[in-house]
């Protein structure tokens, strides 16, 4: 277990493992962000068979060409992808979750503001190349 203090507020982390969770909602562009090869995330998620739900970042015209390319690799894999058109990724995979699955689900991210909305599913960040179970400490 460790304690993190950020700008958003103190959390503490605890090793975790996707398998434990039956569905999950990956921010797309804050993990692919942290990986070489962002192809990898959807290629190995469908090489796992991976219950998920990629959810990608199109609430801005910026945000457009990179969201093209990760829709284009849900295809290519056979991925469920939703836009997320109106508020941040992370934002909207916590209420997906929680409005389709509830406990027992995750949303996969490495924003600290998806602890902070999340009342019923799991938050796992991923940082350090590890996930983390995240919760607020207030």
């Amino acid at each position: 277990m460790a304690v993190r203090k950020t700008k958003k507020g103190r959390f503490v982390l605890r090793p975790a493992s996707l398998a434990d969770f039956q569905r999950l909602y990956v921010d797309v562009f804050s993990i692919a962000a942290s990986l070489a090869y962002p192809e990898e995330l959807f290629k190995s998620a469908a090489e796992a068979g991976v219950d998920a739900v990629f959810v990608i970042d199109a609430w801005h015209e910026s945000h457009m060409p990179l969201a093209r390319r990760y829709l284009e690799h849900c295809r290519r894999y056979g991925l469920d992808c939703r836009l997320s058109e109106q508020k941040p990724a992370e934002i909207y995979a916590v209420e997906l979750c929680e409005a389709e699955c509830g406990s027992g689900c995750a949303v996969v991210t490495r924003d600290y503001d998806a602890a902070l909305k999340a009342r019923r599913c799991a938050v796992l960040l991923f940082q350090g190349g590890k996930f983390w179970l995240v919760s607020s400490t207030e």
